[in-house]
């Protein structure tokens, strides 16, 4: 029978078709991708959009067909367990099961070991942060706020020597930018004072602390807690008879799993458990009845109230991603510690912004302010722009 002569062609047809169905019969919202998915395109109502539908449409159903998200996460572990390597320029296996972030670009699309810019890879801009960290200090000792500026080494610079030897080449120790900005003599007396970038410190407590998770990029308890011991007693002279903050150890799926759907790697990390202890944390918008429609568009917020005596005075900790797990590690100092992520500072109105600043920044209060980056958020210019974001103009 001829049907038996085509039924390869059908097969195979029949297959290629089977996502088309799934569009159409079981249509799904959801995206395990951190992007936002191609629109559907609109009737067109001129020339020039009937020209564009195509291509509009054609982004649509490449961003929409049935089984997309299973289809991703399916071709990450594939590329993950055949080959051992990720799917993107993002991440890189190192040695003994460490995982280390090598690119900040979109999905892993540009130029590769961007985030080892840490490590000094292809940087050349030392003056202009020296420029950004001068400014810095000046603007807000203008203002009369005390500002601290707490850089935090990242996982490459702390663990280079787990790297994999084509890997280390990007990545030496003696070759860290930050170290030579802040031995620059262009830097401000003042600046080597008010900034602290404890790279010695903590390589120096690798054998005892586990500042990065193995398969994290991001620090985790245990880590924040030493280098928060660390900048109080550099910033402020405090913390030898405060009460440890007890840390609850459990086992947890990387934070790899949110750049590579369907590839999970644990490992065992440190959270803080405050029952029993004098600290009552908050965390989101609800902590901030007097800022809440900022605090909702932020995201990333919290406030940690500690009622022991002794204390320090308020803390506000404006941060890079790496301010929710370090914050709350300042709690054991302060008798309280408002938290704000930057990440999302840019989506705030004007009437919004004069709401955070007014919260956050008191004039002659005896508030304490930090920011805390880690080294990549430094050298990518993050000190400009979120004093930019802030309407701070900065002083030259």
């Amino acid at each position: 029978m001829k049907i038996f002569r085509h039924a390869a062609k059908l097969v195979i047809t029949g297959l290629l078709a089977l996502p088309l169905v799934a569009t159409f019969a079981w249509p799904s919202l959801d995206s395990v991708e951190q992007r936002a998915l191609a629109a559907a395109p609109s009737v067109p109502h001129s020339w020039s959009d009937a020209r564009a539908w195509p291509a509009a449409a054609e982004a649509w159903v490449n961003d929409h067909f049935g089984w997309r998200s299973q289809m991703v996460a399916f071709n990450a572990r594939l590329y993950h367990d055949l080959f051992g390597r990720f799917p993107t320029n993002q991440m890189m296996m190192g040695r003994e099961g460490r995982i280390f972030l090598a690119a900040h670009n979109d999905r892993g699309r540009g130029e590769p070991y961007t985030a080892l810019v840490a490590c000094g890879w292809k940087f050349r801009r030392e003056p202009e942060i020296v420029q950004q960290i001068n400014g810095f200090i000046a603007t807000f000792k203008a203002q009369g706020i005390a500002a601290r500026l707490l850089i935090v080494p990242s996982g490459p610079v702390v663990y280079s020597e787990q790297m994999q030897p084509w890997q280390a080449e990007r990545c030496r120790p003696d070759a860290v930018p930050l170290r030579r900005i802040l031995a620059s003599p262009a830097l401000a007396p003042e600046a080597r004072e008010l900034v602290y970038f404890p790279l010695s410190e903590m390589r120096a407590m690798r054998d005892r602390v586990e500042f990065f998770p193995k398969t994290f990029f991001h620090w985790n308890a245990s880590g924040a807690a030493a280098v928060a011991g660390l900048a109080e007693q550099r910033f402020w002279g405090r913390g030898a008879n405060t009460t440890p903050i007890p840390l609850v150890q459990r086992m947890s799926p990387s934070d790899v799993g949110w750049l590579f759907p369907g590839i999970q790697h644990d490992s065992m990390t440190d959270d803080p458990n405050f029952g029993g202890t004098t600290i009552s944390p908050c965390r989101g918008a609800d902590c901030f009845p007097e800022a809440k429609t900022a605090m909702e568009k932020l995201g990333d917020v919290g406030r940690f109230l500690n009622s022991a005596p002794g204390l320090g005075p308020r803390l506000v900790v404006l941060a890079d991603s790496f301010g929710n797990a370090g914050a709350p590690m300042f709690s054991r100092y302060h008798r309280e510690v408002v938290y704000v992520s930057t990440n999302n500072m840019a989506r705030l109105d004007p009437a919004e912004m004069a709401q955070l600043r007014k919260l956050l920044f008191v004039p002659g209060s005896g508030d304490e302010v930090l920011f805390l980056y880690h080294d990549a958020t430094v050298l990518s210019d993050r000190i400009e722009y979120d004093l930019k974001n802030l309407s701070i103009q900065q002083q030259k």
